[in-house]
């Protein structure tokens, strides 16, 4: 009887000793497949980082720019209305704003429209200055109107929170040609620079080369690039590198794979006529439009700007982030892409920025994007240099190296990553640099002059002005606070526009968010 209970009792402990077995070898297998996870994430991070350095690297340059010079002629560019939203003054503002009079392109077929707001606005002398240097061009400035007491808030044009589209409005439907370039008013663009994006946008074009599939170009953005010009400015000079490294290099990136909309308002151009048929097949939805535009009804509001030729950009005031919003209303509904012309634009920045301007101003851009595209957002920081590489030296140890952490791997992983940014800030800066004979006619700002940006001589290239230490300096505060930027992002759902809080919704509206002193 004992011998049976022992066998019992064996037997038992066996079948118990098999199931833990078991459960741990179910566990040990599902924690294997994180670092398989880990590892393909990695992969797919760097090679789309590679994809846009080796972009830059290949195609930004004088040599593709004058191959696609070569194929211009005047008498195939368009009609083109450049609409600049002005609001105060900003670091050289009167240069940022000449490079629209100075652009090489056909007066005839030029027209330029500065909106501004208010009637005191400090921007306005500067504008009327410009356009009686220009009387060539056809300029004007168009302000809201006022009424017989003067300007109120609740008279200004006001199609939604949004107040670059509230401003930009007048003249979108003013202008006397169906295509715009929509710039902002801190950002100065080379004078070559609309002939080679007329030319890329007329001709279902990228960085040169005329695009494949079923979308054809319907807009056309430019990298956005910073200059800081005080060396002493932290913020301006994060800003700086965070355009001219990891932005620039997932932008073109992600732009050249074209698998889904991405773009930055600071300088697009699109035909009016998409726009309006965009908003008007996202009305084709709802039976019948709302009274105003205003209901808060997506499509019902669509369906009511889809009605009058000239008003569908009124729609996008509802969002915040509306460059993106436009970028996907003509993927969607247009069969539209954004194509790039191997060009940046420069928005110099002044001291003013300080390390709190540029943490809030990144953290604004997340909070926007997360409600915009969440699952981008939500990967956003494992394209970073330290997120990314922690991800693939973890999952390469465990799969590979039978370690936890290969502190030899992310040394290199740094170092690699480190030279890729650094190679590519200063082919940007090249980039940026305007010949003396691709511009004979017009007075270069000194921020994008060779004599600025560089001295001496290398056998790659020149010898920066800014120092190794300091790149190296900006660019590890700027890793360093990435990840932590990220997670104050993630946290909130408030934002700052040029002193005025905002409510995010998930829905991508926002709310006006009125201070105890606004009336």
């Amino acid at each position: 009887m004992g011998a049976a209970n022992k066998i019992e009792l064996n037997t038992g402990d066996t079948f118990v000793a098999m199931k833990v077995e078991q459960a741990v070898g179910e566990m040990a297998n599902h924690y294997a497949v994180l670092p398989v996870l880990g590892l393909i994430l990695y992969i797919v991070v760097v090679s789309i980082g590679i994809l846009g350095f080796l972009e830059i690297c290949l195609r930004f340059n004088g040599k593709t720019r004058n191959k696609i010079d070569g194929k211009i002629k005047d008498t195939d560019l368009i009609g083109v209305t450049i609409l600049r939203p002005l609001k105060g003054v900003d670091p050289e503002m009167e240069v940022c704003l000449r490079s629209s009079f100075e652009q090489d392109y056909p007066k005839n077929r030029l027209e330029i429209i500065f909106c501004v707001q208010d009637s005191d606005d400090p921007a306005i002398p500067i504008v009327d200055d410009l356009i009686s240097k220009f009387p060539d061009v056809d300029a004007k400035l168009m302000i809201d109107k006022p009424s017989e007491y003067g300007f109120t808030s609740s008279l200004k044009d006001n199609y939604g929170p949004n107040p670059k589209i509230n401003n930009l409005a007048k003249g979108y439907k003013a202008a006397k040609f169906d295509t715009l370039w929509v710039i902002d008013s801190n950002v100065w663009a080379r004078p070559d620079i609309l002939k080679r994006s007329i030319y890329t946008l007329t001709n279902d074009m990228h960085d040169g080369v005329r695009v494949g599939g079923t979308k054809r170009v319907q807009l056309i953005n430019h990298v956005p690039l910073a200059v800081s010009l005080d060396h002493n400015s932290v913020g301006a000079d994060l800003d700086e590198m965070f355009l001219s490294s990891s932005h620039a290099k997932f932008y073109v990136s992600l732009n050249t794979l074209s698998i889904a909309p991405c773009i930055n308002g600071k300088s697009n151009i699109y035909r009016r006529s998409d726009i309006d048929g965009a908003v008007k097949l996202m009305g084709q939805k709802a039976i019948a439009p709302s009274n105003n535009g205003l209901s808060g009804d997506n499509c019902k509001d669509a369906k009511y700007y889809g009605q009058y030729p000239g008003q569908g950009i009124r729609y996008f005031a509802r969002y915040i982030g509306e460059d993106n919003m436009i970028g996907t209303a003509l993927w969607t509904y247009m069969g539209g892409r954004a194509g790039m012309t191997t060009d940046v634009v420069i928005q110099p920045l002044d001291g003013s920025n300080t390390l709190i301007d540029y943490v809030n101003r990144r953290v604004r851009w997340l909070r926007v994007r997360k409600y915009m595209v969440l699952a981008a957002t939500l990967v956003e920081p494992t394209t970073e240099c330290i997120i990314a590489g922690i991800i693939g030296t973890l999952s390469l140890s465990l799969l590979i190296w039978d370690q936890y952490f290969n502190f030899s791997f992310f040394i290199f992983h740094v170092m690699v990553w480190f030279c890729i940014d650094y190679i590519q800030y200063y082919l940007l800066c090249q980039c940026a640099i305007v010949p003396s004979h691709c511009a004979s006619d017009v007075t270069l700002p000194y921020f994008v002059r060779g004599s600025y940006r560089f001295k001496g001589k290398l056998p790659l290239f020149n010898t920066p002005i800014k120092s190794f230490r300091w790149f190296v300096t900006i660019w590890i505060i700027r890793e360093i606070l990435a990840f932590p930027i990220w997670l104050i992002a993630m946290m909130g759902s408030v934002i700052d526009w040029r002193g005025q809080p905002f409510q995010i919704n998930s829905d991508l509206t926002v709310e006006r968010l009125y201070k105890s002193t606004d009336k």
